[in-house]
């Protein structure tokens, strides 16, 4: 018998794994009020949620903390649009995905820009009595974009935008809906909308200052290999 010349020792992707899983629970027990970070949301987030249960991403910044902290154990349950990169993609997602598993949870995180793209498919959920939630990270304005382009170029374009008021939006529509800017809070929020019959939305603000931190941590990660 032949040696295997494709022996690989893992030591160094173990350790990564295991600075990973310690970056994504540092900030479970935030207590913050006003904008949330990221982890903390995502933390609860995955609490909320059965292992069965569907997550679907948007397109954003809040995009690349779903890959990276979102843990899931079952296939088909955390579903993130990439190539084409297809914002505005969660809300009628998470309507499709309601139909077809009508014995999971079904839920979506989306940006405040990539939500408003198809904001129309709210009527959609109604009239279709869709039991999803859908959970807005809002920051008011193209987060992800202002991300790469801080990272590339030291500074961004003009980016922001205005959003509505999110409870007449919702009360429009005949959605439920929260508004939470207390962390300790979300995830009897969540916890609530996820067993509330019909459409419902949460809007939280978003701590992006998080960002920065991540990209230096991830150059640092490479940097190890």
């Amino acid at each position: 018998m032949h040696d295997n010349p494709f022996t690989i020792d893992p030591t160094a992707q173990h350790a990564v794994r295991h600075e990973m899983m310690q970056e994504i629970s540092a900030h479970d027990n935030d207590d913050t009020k006003g904008p949330m970070r990221p982890q903390k949301i995502l933390s609860d987030v995955r609490q909320a949620m059965g292992p069965s249960d569907i997550l679907l991403s948007d397109v954003g910044a809040h995009k690349m903390w779903v890959a990276r902290h979102y843990q899931y154990y079952e296939p088909n349950t955390c579903l993130i649009p990439n190539g084409f990169a297809s914002m505005g993609f969660a809300l009628p997602g998470t309507i499709s995905a309601a139909l077809i598993s009508d014995s999971h949870k079904v839920m979506a995180i989306a940006g405040d820009g990539g939500f408003l793209m198809n904001v129309q498919e709210m009527e959609t959920a109604r009239r279709l009595d869709s039991d999803i939630v859908v959970m807005v990270w809002e920051d008011g304005g193209y987060g992800l974009i202002e991300w790469k382009q801080d990272n590339t170029y030291g500074g961004h374009t003009d980016l922001s935008f205005g959003n509505p008021d999110w409870g007449k939006l919702a009360d429009s529509f005949g959605w439920s809906f929260d508004y939470v800017d207390e962390s300790s809070k979300l995830l009897a929020t969540i916890k609530n909308a996820l067993n509330t019959a019909g459409p419902s939305l949460i809007v939280v603000p978003i701590d992006y200052r998080e960002n920065a931190i991540l990209t230096r941590r991830l150059g640092e990660i490479a940097m190890g290999f």
